[in-house]
């Protein structure tokens, strides 16, 4: 009887030793597993932080076109209000049978050369095309000159 008990012992501890080394192989999987999704996630996240990195790179430099286009807005907001403050052409057409000095054109400034032909009757269309300016440009001018609101 005492062999029989003696026996049961061993075999209880033998099945203990036997489940703490199921556990021990068990729990070394999991850790590897979850060593496995670990770097699985820290690559998923380094990926994220360099397309991150990409797009403030890549806004930092839209930041700086948009602000280099807001400076020449405002230079040409500057030079289009100095045109306004301007002294008024003085230049009258040339009428045939009147005695009128005579000016070089091509000397006179862009402005007034818009002006002059403006006056002379010709379209904003066939000053900007002879003047080498868009059509936006010549009726600013010749709005400006003459104080009314540009269509």
């Amino acid at each position: 009887m005492f062999v029989f008990f003696w026996r049961r012992r061993v075999r209880r501890e033998l099945e203990t030793e036997t489940i703490i080394k199921k556990l021990k192989v068990e729990i070394g999987e999991m850790v590897t597993a979850l060593n496995g999704t670990t770097e699985r996630n820290i690559a998923l996240l380094e990926s994220q932080i360099r397309v991150i990195h990409e797009q403030i790179d890549k806004a930092s430099k839209v930041a700086g076109v948009l602000k280099r286009e807001q400076e020449k807005q405002e230079t040409v907001s500057q030079v289009y209000s100095s045109l306004a403050r301007s002294k008024p052409l003085t230049l009258d057409v040339e009428v045939p049978g009147t005695e009128n000095p005579v000016i070089d054109f091509e000397s006179l400034p862009i402005r007034d050369k818009a002006l002059v032909l403006h006056r002379k009757g010709d379209s904003p269309e066939s000053i900007a095309s002879r003047l080498d300016m868009s059509r936006g440009e010549i009726e600013l001018i010749i709005s400006l000159h003459e104080g009314r609101p540009q269509n």
